[in-house]
C-alpha cells in the first residue's frame, strides 16, 4: 500500500469531507486506502506512508495514541509526525504559542489537582461568562459554559474537573453566536482554502453547522494564520488554524489543528488534489 489514510473504528470509510482524498490519490497512481489506526492486523512496515485523518477517538486514549504514533513513525513515514501529534493533542501548546507572540484567546490554566476562584477571576477580568475545557479534549467533550452569576458553581466544577486532568478557563466569546469561527487550511505550508464555520448547532455533526468556503478578505487574520504556522517551526503536511473574534473585536487564535482536523476537502474542488500532491511529494 502506498498511503494508509488513517481513521477510527466508528468511521472506517472516512467522513464525507475527507472521502475525496482517496480518488485524488488514485488519480496520481497511488494505492491509498482507509485504515483504522489501531487495527492490530495492520503491518505498517508494508505501508509507504500513513496520513492521520479522522482518528476521532484519539483524545479518549491520548497516551495510547501517542505511543502508537511513536511506534508507527519508526516503521513508516507518518504525517503529521509523532512529535507533532504529541504536542498538539494537549492544549498546553497554546501557552507555548502565546509565549511566541501569537494572540490567543485569554486563558487561565489550572493544573491537575488545582482549583481556581472563578468569582475573583471574572471580577478582575470583566468576563460575563466563562468556558471550562479540559487540556485534552475534542468535540466539546467535558466543555462547560457558565455565566458570571454562576461563578460559585463554576469554581466547584473546576475543582471537580481538575481532579482528573489539566484544565483551561477562557472568556466566552459572544461572536460564536453570530460569526462562528474561520478555519485557514494549509498543505505543506502553503495556503489551500478557508472555511467559515457558522454558529454552533448542538444537533450538528462534530458540533458545527454547515461550513462554507470563503475568500479571505481580512489581511490581519490571514497573517495571523501564517504566523501560527511559522511559530510551530516545522513544515507540516496539513494544518488548520481556527480563528474567532474576541469580545473586543480582535481576531484571536482558538486552536491550531494538526492532528485530526476536518479539512473540508469536499467544499473546494481543488483541495483534494492539492493535498494528494503534497502527500505524493513526501513519498
Amino acid at each position: 500500500m502506498d498511503v494508509a489514510v488513517l481513521t477510527y473504528a466508528d468511521l472506517p470509510e472516512l467522513d464525507a469531507f475527507d472521502a475525496p482524498l482517496l480518488p485524488a490519490l488514485k488519480a496520481l497512481g497511488l494505492d491509498a486506502r482507509p485504515v483504522v489506526w489501531d487495527d492490530p492486523t495492520v503491518d505498517f512496515r508494508t505501508v509507504r506512508m500513513a496520513v492521520v485523518r479522522t482518528t476521532w477517538d484519539s483524545h479518549l486514549r491520548r497516551d495510547t495514541f501517542v505511543a502508537w504514533a511513536q511506534k508507527v513513525g519508526r516503521l513508516t513515514k507518518l504525517h503529521n509526525p509523532a512529535d507533532v501529534l504529541r504536542w498538539n493533542t494537549h492544549k498546553f501548546y497554546l501557552r507555548e504559542l502565546e509565549a511566541k507572540g501569537i494572540p490567543v484567546t485569554p486563558t487561565v490554566w489550572v493544573e491537575r489537582g488545582g482549583t481556581l476562584d472563578i468569582g475573583a477571576l471574572v471580577k478582575s477580568r470583566g468576563w460575563d461568562a466563562v468556558v471550562l475545557k479540559p487540556a485534552v479534549s475534542a468535540g466539546a467533550l467535558k466543555t462547560h459554559i457558565l455565566p458570571r452569576a454562576e461563578a460559585a458553581a463554576a469554581t466547584q466544577l473546576v475543582t471537580e474537573l481538575a481532579a482528573e486532568c489539566e484544565f483551561m478557563v477562557q472568556p466566552y466569546l459572544t461572536a460564536f453566536e453570530t460569526e462562528g469561527e474561520r478555519s485557514y487550511i494549509s498543505f505543506d505550508g502553503a495556503f489551500s482554502h478557508a472555511v467559515r464555520r457558522p454558529p454552533t448547532l448542538k444537533s450538528a455533526p462534530r458540533g458545527f453547522a454547515q461550513p462554507t468556503v470563503f475568500t479571505p478578505d481580512n489581511r490581519d487574520e490571514s497573517l495571523l494564520a501564517e504566523r501560527v504556522l511559522e511559530a510551530i517551526g516545522q513544515p507540516l503536511l496539513y494544518a488548520r488554524v481556527d480563528v474567532a473574534t474576541d469580545n473586543e473585536g480582535v481576531s484571536r487564535l482558538q486552536e491550531v489543528e494538526v492532528t485530526e482536523p476536518s479539512l473540508f476537502l469536499s467544499l473546494d474542488p481543488e483541495a483534494p488534489g492539492r493535498l494528494a500532491r503534497a502527500i505524493a511529494a513526501r513519498l
